[in-house]
C-alpha cells in the first residue's frame, strides 16, 4: 500500500499504538464499530479512522472512548498521555521555512524508529553528511531558493543527527554506492572532511558502513536510494520510504517491504565488509589529499 508524501497521510508512531490499543480494547469489548459510535454521537467512520491512525485524536475524545469500552485507569491514562504527546510539534518545525512538506513525515517516523536498511546511489545518507557537505547538496536542490536557506537546511541535517547519539540510539544499516563517494562536492576540502567523517562512522557501534564498488557490477539498487525504517515495537509495521525531488512515497505492503528487505540484503552481500570499506574510503581521501 503506498501512502502519499504529505505528512497527514504518515501517521507517526504515537498515534499507531493509540489507534491499535483502542481497536484491541473495543474488540476485546465486543463492541462494534457501530455500537460505540451511538453511544458516542460519533460517525463510525470517525471512530476507524482514529483506530487505523488516520487523524489525531485530542486527550477528551480518548477519555469518551476508554469510557464507553469501560477500560481500566491506569491504561486510561496511559492512552490519554499518548493522544496529547501525538498533538505536540516535532522539533523539526523550528525548521519549517526550509522543510519540505513531505519531509515532516519522514522525520516523525525516524524519530521513532529503532533501525535503518538503507542504500544511498547517489550522495553521502543524511545522517553522516558533514555540515558543509549538506549545505552543499541543498545548494544544488530545486527546493531551496535563497543562499541562506541551503546553510539552515544543512542545520537540520545537523540537529537530526543526534538520533545516532544518546542513551537510545538508532542503528543504522547503510550500503553507499561507490559513485557517491568518489563525487566530489564542495571541492575538496569539503569532501575530504566529509571522507574523513564516514571513517569516524564505522567505528560507531550502532552504524553498520558498506560500500557497493563498481565492481558489483548490476545490482538491486539500479533505481535509487531507499530507506527501510523499523520499530522495536513489533505492532508497528516496517514502512518503505522512497525520495524524489519534489516529493515522496512510503510504502507499507507486505511484498513491499519484503522486497526492499531482500534488496537491501543482496546489497550488503555484494558490498565490501566494513572494514573493507574503511580501506576503500581511506584510499579515497589519501587521493584526494
Amino acid at each position: 500500500m503506498a501512502l502519499s508524501g504529505v505528512m497527514v497521510s504518515v501517521p507517526n508512531i504515537r498515534r499507531r499504538r493509540l489507534g491499535a490499543a483502542l481497536r484491541r480494547l473495543r474488540e476485546g469489548s465486543g463492541m462494534s464499530l457501530e455500537a460505540v459510535a451511538q453511544e458516542l454521537g460519533w460517525s463510525t467512520s470517525k471512530i476507524s479512522r482514529i483506530e487505523l491512525a488516520k487523524i489525531a485524536v485530542t486527550p477528551a475524545d480518548v477519555r469518551a472512548l476508554l469510557g464507553v469500552l469501560d477500560a481500566l485507569s491506569e491504561e486510561v491514562e496511559i492512552l490519554v498521555s499518548l493522544a496529547g504527546e501525538d498533538r505536540q510539534p516535532g522539533w523539526w518545525r523550528q525548521y519549517a521555512e526550509v522543510l519540505p512538506p513531505w519531509f515532516e513525515g519522514y522525520l516523525s517516523l525516524e524519530s521513532e524508529a529503532a533501525r535503518l536498511l538503507a542504500y544511498e546511489s547517489e550522495v553521502v545518507p543524511g545522517l553522516l553528511q558533514t555540515e558543509e557537505y549538506a549545505a552543499e547538496i541543498f545548494r544544488h536542490s530545486s527546493y531551496m531558493q535563497l543562499p541562506d536557506e541551503a546553510a539552515r537546511a544543512a542545520e537540520l541535517r545537523r540537529t537530526r543527527q543526534v538520533r545516532l547519539g544518546g542513551p537510545d540510539p538508532i542503528y543504522l544499516d547503510v550500503v553507499i554506492n561507490e559513485g557517491a563517494l568518489r563525487r566530489v562536492v564542495g571541492g575538496r576540502d569539503v569532501m575530504c572532511a566529509q571522507l574523513t567523517r564516514l571513517i569516524d562512522a564505522t567505528e560507531v557501534p550502532n552504524v553498520a558502513l558498506r560500500v557497493l564498488p563498481f565492481a558489483a557490477g548490476a545490482h538491486p539498487g539500479v533505481d535509487g536510494s531507499f530507506t527501510v525504517l523499523e520499530f522495536s515495537d513489533p505492532s508497528n509495521p516496517r514502512i518503505v520510504y522512497l525520495d524524489r525531488m519534489t516529493d515522496s512515497e512510503y510504502l507499507e505492503g507486505l511484498r513491499d517491504v519484503a522486497a526492499y528487505r531482500h534488496a537491501h540484503e543482496r546489497l550488503r552481500a555484494s558490498s565490501l565488509s566494513v572494514s573493507d570499506s574503511r580501506g576503500m574510503i581511506n584510499s579515497l581521501l589519501r587521493e584526494l589529499r
